[in-house]
């Protein structure tokens, strides 16, 4: 597959942003959060409506793209400034969010049709940055890549920089996009004349403490696909794998409970990972888990450490999982001051609320929604298909890892 890159515009609110919200101090929650941006992509197949026939076409739709995201950025205008790391603060001076134009030389269908064989690695080119391209005063708080394949169809991919957005404010903000192109098109519903402001406030609840975030060892280059030291699939639960899971792991012996479905998710894959990584009864070694919906809260929801459910806590005896030395965080304090017995530290993010497929910018609804590969070791991102009945696993993983991971039984029993 092979993307070309045809321009590269900047964005900026179609409402000048008020000189009295000019800067936008950011939370402790957003201090703690790894210098990266979060990836989507959303896929938009061919409609006989939009065939794609003839190139003007692709170029009204990217101009309606960018008109339309030019008035979304007026209610969400941190996107459109600039993190200035020095003062910990976001310069909302309109600067604008980037806008790449893309074109791919496959057809959508022969990219997605791949299933599970899938080289993941490819989708990061449907991106418009690396993943660690973030917290330099040049860098934009959002990028969005526009990349129509042969067959007309397209993927629309978003990256959204952690320091200000997890990803519920980024489905968020593509969900009020899609809605505001809509509007501009002339079709729209009641429900879509009921528009999202956000109240950037976060820092007032949760104040800043000049803290460094948790380092992930992300570069702002591109990975080396050649030679890559990490390694991320895409793993699917069906709707019915998922209930035999959740009927396994009652939560006690007697009571109807249940885990929910992400509980079970993360008890099977969580428990894959340490056993790779620490699970010898004889030399225990300590694991961290950080995880956390990310529908928690407005803005971020708070990274802890969970057990997650029974096959978990059946070997927590040689996973000694906690936070940190003394449990809890204080300031100035650098966030990757961990227990030194902490081996590895793996990090589960639950996307599944995430209203990506309701995005539909006037052409439809996406065909699939993605992630990429993070080349980080041990993350794991978990989001709802199509249907919302089953769930795809994304698993990134040291190269090493990842057969031993994939040879685990409940993965090879209960994934396709």
């Amino acid at each position: 597959m092979k993307v070309q890159l045809l321009s590269t515009e900047l964005i900026k609110p179609s409402t000048s942003t008020p000189q009295s919200l000019r800067d936008y101090k950011i939370s402790i929650v957003d201090e703690l959060c790894p210098v990266m941006n979060v990836p989507t992509i959303l896929y938009y197949p061919t409609h006989i409506h939009t065939s794609g026939k003839e190139y003007g076409s692709s170029i009204s739709k990217c101009m309606h793209l960018k008109k339309s995201l030019s008035k979304v950025l007026t209610r969400f205008y941190p996107f459109a400034g600039r993190y200035m790391k020095d003062a910990y603060l976001v310069d909302c001076s309109d600067q604008g969010a980037e806008f790449v134009e893309a074109k791919v030389d496959i057809r959508l269908d022969d990219l997605i049709g791949q299933g599970k064989n899938l080289k993941v690695e490819l989708l990061n080119s449907l991106l418009p940055r690396p993943i660690g391209a973030g917290d330099q005063v040049t860098d934009p708080l959002l990028a969005v890549q526009l990349s129509v394949f042969a067959c007309g169809g397209y993927a629309i991919g978003v990256l959204s920089s952690h320091r200000i957005a997890d990803i519920s404010t980024t489905s968020t903000l593509i969900k009020e996009w899609a809605t505001d192109a809509r509007l501009l098109l002339g079709g729209f519903d009641e429900n879509d004349n009921v528009a999202v402001f956000p109240i950037w406030n976060t820092a007032s609840m949760f104040p800043g403490q000049k803290m460094s975030g948790l380092p992930l060892g992300l570069t702002r280059e591109k990975e080396n696909v050649a030679n890559p030291k990490f390694v991320t699939k895409k793993f699917y639960f069906s709707k019915s794998a998922i209930a035999k899971i959740r009927e396994k792991a009652r939560l006690d012996n007697s009571s109807e409970r249940l885990p929910t479905r992400v509980q079970s998710l993360w008890g099977i894959i969580g428990k894959a990972i340490v056993d790779i990584n620490v699970a010898n009864p004889e030399t225990p070694r300590g694991f961290l888990i950080i995880s956390g919906s990310e529908h928690e809260g407005k803005n971020r929801s708070t990274h802890s450490e969970k057990s997650m459910w029974k096959s978990l806590l059946n070997i927590h005896s040689s996973i000694r999982g906690r936070r940190k030395r003394g449990g809890t965080s204080r300031p100035g304090r650098s966030f990757n001051a961990l227990d030194p017995e902490i081996s590895s530290v793996s990090m589960f993010s639950d996307w599944c609320k995430s209203p990506f497929y309701e995005a539909d910018f006037g052409w439809g609804k996406p065909d699939w929604v993605s992630s990429v590969s993070v080349p980080m070791r041990n993350n794991v991102y978990l989001l709802s298909d199509k249907s919302g009945e089953g769930i795809e696993a994304w698993v990134n993983l040291n190269i090493d890892d990842m057969p031993k991971f994939e040879q685990d039984s409940n993965i090879m029993e209960l994934t396709s």
